[in-house]
C-alpha cells in the first residue's frame, strides 16, 4: 500500500510541476497569436520603439497605394491569408515574417522600399497568426510548406512573375528549412533576416526571458511531434547544406534574440552562392532600419546579380 501512494505521489506531482505546465507553455508559445498590428497604442517592442515613427509612415504610404487581400487553401486544409501591393510587375517579392509578430511589425520598411523599386509586394500573414487560420503555429517546420502554397499561388495568377523571397526571424528559418527542396525556376534567390536554427534551440535560449523552466522543454518536443508531426530539434543548418538558391544573409550585432552567433552558423552552413552582411548596432528584425544604406546597398547588387 505505502508503494502505491508514493506512486500515486510521484504521479500527482508529475501532472502538477511538469504535464499540466508544460501543456499551459505548449499552448501558449505554439498557440493562436493575436498580434497587434503596427498602429495600435497598446504595441510596445523595444527593439521597433525607434523606428516606430518611421514604421508607421511606411505603412500609411503602403495603405494608400491600395492592396488586395489574397486568401489560399495550405496543403493540410488551414486558409491563409496576404496583403498583396501591385505595381504591375513581372517580378513579386514575398515577404514572411517572425514568431508572434504582426507582418508589418517586421517587415514594413523593406517591404515599402521594394515597392519603390517596382516589385509587386506581398506580405503574408503565418498560419496561427492574424488573418490567417490554423491553431498552431510550427515554428517554420510547417511553414515552409505554406510559401511554396503562396509560390504556386503567385505563378498561377501570373506563370511570367520572378519571385523573391525575403525572411525574418522565424520567417527567415521558415525559408532555411525550405532552402533544399526549393527548386522552382521563376524563385531565383532569398534574402534572410536573423533566422535561428532551431525552435528547441530558440526555446532554450529564452527559456529565462520568457520565464520558461528549462527542463519543460523536452516534453514540449514530444507534444510538438505527437500534435503537429514536427520535430523542433531539426536544424535549419542542415537544410542549408543543401540549399538549391543564392542567399544574402543579414544579422545585426546587438540582437539579443537570436545570436550573431547563430546567424553566422547559418550562413558558414549554406553551400549555395551566399554573401553575409552584418549590421552594427542592430537589434532583432531592425538590420534593415538600423543602417538602410548598408543594408539596400547590398540587397541592389545580390539582385543585380542573381535576380535576373
Amino acid at each position: 500500500m505505502l508503494i502505491l501512494h508514493l506512486i500515486l505521489a510521484i504521479i500527482l506531482l508529475l501532472i502538477i510541476f511538469w504535464i499540466a505546465p508544460g501543456i499551459v507553455c505548449y499552448r501558449s508559445i505554439f498557440g493562436r497569436h493575436q498580434v497587434l498590428p503596427l498602429d495600435d497604442e497598446k504595441l510596445h517592442k523595444p527593439a521597433i520603439e525607434p523606428f516606430k515613427k518611421r514604421m508607421l509612415r511606411d505603412w500609411h504610404y503602403l495603405r494608400d497605394q491600395g492592396f488586395e487581400r489574397v486568401k489560399v487553401t495550405a496543403t493540410d486544409g488551414v486558409t491563409l491569408c496576404g496583403d498583396r501591393y501591385d505595381r504591375g510587375s513581372d517580378r513579386t517579392v514575398l515577404m514572411v515574417h517572425g514568431f508572434n509578430a504582426d507582418p508589418y511589425v517586421n517587415l514594413v520598411a523593406p517591404a515599402r522600399w521594394f515597392y519603390d523599386q517596382g516589385y509587386n509586394v506581398l506580405v503574408i500573414y503565418q498560419r496561427a497568426h492574424g488573418c490567417s487560420g490554423g491553431d498552431r503555429c510550427g515554428m517554420g517546420l510547417r511553414e515552409k510548406d505554406d510559401v511554396t502554397v503562396w509560390i504556386r499561388e503567385i505563378l498561377r495568377r501570373d506563370d511570367r512573375q520572378r519571385v523573391l523571397l525575403y525572411g525574418t526571424s522565424m520567417g527567415g528559418s521558415t525559408l532555411a528549412y525550405l532552402s533544399d527542396t526549393l527548386t522552382e525556376e521563376r524563385v531565383p534567390c532569398m534574402m534572410i533576416d536573423c533566422g535561428f536554427i532551431s525552435a528547441e534551440n530558440q526555446l532554450y535560449s529564452d527559456a529565462k526571458r520568457m520565464h520558461l523552466p528549462r527542463l519543460l522543454i523536452p516534453y514540449l518536443r514530444w507534444l510538438c511531434q505527437k500534435e503537429q508531426k514536427i520535430d523542433i530539434r531539426e536544424k535549419t543548418t542542415e537544410h542549408l547544406k543543401r540549399a538549391k538558391k543564392p542567399i544574402l544573409f543579414f544579422h545585426g550585432t546587438a540582437d539579443p534574440t537570436v545570436s550573431l552567433e547563430e546567424g553566422r552558423n547559418n550562413f558558414e552552413a549554406c553551400t549555395s552562392d551566399k554573401r553575409f552582411v552584418v549590421v552594427e548596432g542592430a537589434g532583432h528584425t531592425t538590420a534593415f532600419c538600423t543602417d538602410e544604406q548598408q543594408v539596400t546597398s547590398a540587397m541592389t547588387d545580390f539582385l543585380q546579380t542573381y535576380f535576373k
